[in-house]
């Protein structure tokens, strides 16, 4: 109880004693147990550090460097209980917040942290209850653009494991970065990039440019990997803005993947904002998403017309075991939600759009699969140099060993090509090929029910 009073009460000073000018380094290290070892390097003044050990052969190195002009002080907290645990913190030039707390044998926590951003903020938490987890975190927070270096920008980062052998890798820059994981069971991998660079506009439409990611794992031997990144570019009347990013992957059963990419940078025209949701529930199933680009035109009469013109939607859930979906969206205006329950699944689904059109294309593709050994693929491409330009796919399957393969696209020339596919299949041995492609003014329209086994069906539309 003397020890936790004594903890709180170092911090909780903190504050008080920065705001009163001053420049001191304060520690703070108690330690139980034998052979426990605490380093701590402070420089500048207003660093804040506390440790406790309880166990034997544990070890915490931390490095503070503060007192940048405008910055607030370093403050770095550890507790450690068990054997054999190590935590590395490195903190420099102040606004940085760490905090790790090791429970059990054999855990390791290395977090780094710089702040080139006077009012910006860099904070870490760490919870590991088990054996053999580690937590990598690495921070940068700096000015999104050469005309925005007083935003009050913070990179924020937990990782909370329970189990043995699970890890976290999370490696953030910029300022406006959010990631977050959570693991429950053996040999989880969770690895998290992201970049930002792009300012949130004080007026604007959709949203502006921050990271966000979540990840949890509940079983073993899952692997989530987020790469995130987003940026500002200089344009003829200022930095163009760039978008944000949002991903959520849930994980529960054994051997499971889900790889994400978003990239919401801007390019001449404003950026696109990414959003990702995995639920994988099952053994082996595999995801991977990949959205990004910049989007034709910000379009709309509306906030929200303009959000769904610069917005890429995907979500993939799958229920069984050896499931696989392969999603890849590019610019603006693409909706996927793919659903499969049973085994042997497979969805694949392309959308993009011409980089050089005008306006909000949209492609949008539903499929889901109830069975076994169900196969859909989904390709959609449209052109819209001067306005609006639409594709639309509805894929449903319930049985097993259907197979329905569906591409669409629109040509430079179309003003408005609109093409719409829906195919219905309940059965066994069903299988759908749909091909459209239109010209200028031209909408093709197919639809495919097929209820029984053995059947065929080919479409093909010009």
């Amino acid at each position: 109880m003397k020890m936790m009073t004594a903890l709180a009460l170092l911090l909780a000073s903190a504050p008080a004693a920065y705001a009163a000018g001053s420049n001191l380094n304060e520690s703070f290290i108690e330690q139980i147990g034998t052979s426990n070892t605490a380093t701590v390097g402070q420089k500048n003044g207003n660093n804040n550090q506390a440790t406790v050990q309880t166990g034997q052969f544990n070890s915490v190195l931390s490095a503070q460097n503060g007192a940048a002009a405008g910055a607030t002080p370093n403050n770095s907290a550890n507790v450690q209980i068990g054997n054999d645990n190590t935590a590395a913190i490195s903190q420099k030039n102040g606004s940085n917040n760490q905090a790790t707390s090791q429970t059990g044998r054999a855990n390791a926590v290395v977090t780094s942290q710089v702040s080139k951003l006077p009012t910006g903020q860099n904070n870490s938490g760490s919870v590991q209850v088990g054996d053999f987890n580690t937590a990598m975190t690495t921070q940068t927070n700096s000015a999104p653009n050469p005309l925005a270096t007083s935003v009050s920008y913070a990179n924020d980062s937990l990782s909370a494991q329970y189990g043995t052998g699970n890890t976290v890798s999370a490696k953030q820059t910029g300022g406006q970065n959010n990631q977050s994981a959570v693991q429950a069971g053996d040999d989880n991998l969770a690895t998290a990039t992201q970049s930002d660079k792009a300012i949130t506009p004080a007026v604007g439409p959709v949203v502006g440019g921050a990271n966000t990611s979540f990840t949890g794992q509940y079983g073993d031997n899952n692997i989530v990997t987020t790469t995130q990144k987003t940026a500002d570019v200089s344009g003829g009347f200022g930095p163009q803005d760039g978008y944000g990013n949002t991903s959520a992957s849930l994980q529960y059963g054994t051997g499971n993947m889900a790889t994400i990419k978003q990239n919401g940078s801007a390019n001449t025209a404003d950026g696109t904002f990414n959003a990702s949701a995995t639920l994988q529930i099952g053994d082996s199933n595999v995801v991977s998403v990949k959205q990004g680009g910049n989007t034709a035109g910000n379009f709309g009469a509306t906030t929200a017309a303009q959000a769904a013109n610069d917005t890429n939607g995907s979500y993939v859930s799958q229920t069984g075991s050896q499931n696989g979906a392969n999603v890849n969206q590019a610019n603006g205006g693409n909706t996927q939600a793919t659903v499969q329950v049973g085994s042997l699944n497979t969805a694949t689904v392309n959308q993009a759009t011409q980089t050089f059109g005008t306006g909000g294309g949209n492609n949008n593709a539903a499929t889901s699969q109830t069975g076994t050994a169900n196969k859909a693929i989904v390709n959609q491409a449209m052109a819209v140099p001067l306005a609006l330009g639409n594709n639309n796919s509805f894929i449903t399957q319930i049985g097993g060993s259907n197979v329905v393969n569906s591409a669409q696209t629109t040509g430079q020339q179309a003003s408005a090509g609109n093409n719409t596919q829906v195919a219905l299949q309940v059965g066994t041995g069903n299988i759908a090929t749909v091909g459209q492609a239109t010209g200028a003014n031209v909408s093709n329209t197919s639809v495919t029910a097929q209820y029984g086994s053995h059947n065929v069906a080919v479409v093909s539309q010009k």
